[in-house]
């Protein structure tokens, strides 16, 4: 077996990415679990925190996600009593999810927790290198989503 650079996964891009990816969320998750809200809720408290009154195939459209893992996610948020929902008066299947009192404050916090894992993690680059690295996965997923290159 040739010893190629896709064959030595310390050279494969994917992999990089991969373990670079695992590394962010599990700092992140550490960072934030004693809050009981795990990173991938993170992102739907700040839609929310942005965007209040999204239904759940509005989250999941934005988020990247399944309707149904918004479903899930949107669920567990509420049995907390950091979300709740209330029917849309023109739709009425639709709910529309909201931040509670205490889901902002919970928001606040872990975000900023997060934040500082952010830097935790990314802390290893310098700041022109951040910014590099930034720009060519912009770029990257930009390409493949099909917007136009600058």
């Amino acid at each position: 077996m040739t010893n190629t650079p896709e064959a030595d996964l310390s050279r494969n891009l994917l992999w990089l990415l991969k373990q670079a990816f695992y590394y962010s969320l599990t700092t992140v998750n550490e960072a934030i679990g004693h809050h009981g809200v795990s990173s991938a809720q993170i992102a739907l408290l700040r839609q929310l925190a942005d965007e209040p009154g999204l239904s759940g195939a509005q989250l999941a459209r934005r988020l990247l996600i399944t309707p149904q893992g918004a479903q899930l996610a949107v669920s567990a948020l509420e049995r907390r009593g950091l979300v709740e929902r209330t029917r849309d008066p023109r739709h009425g299947r639709i709910l529309r999810a909201y931040l509670t009192e205490e889901g902002r404050a919970v928001t606040a916090v872990v975000v900023t927790d997060a934040l500082d894992a952010h830097d935790e993690v990314f802390g290893v680059l310098s700041s022109d290198e951040q910014e590099a690295l930034r720009g060519l996965l912009t770029r990257f997923v930009d390409h493949h989503n099909g917007r136009p290159q600058p």
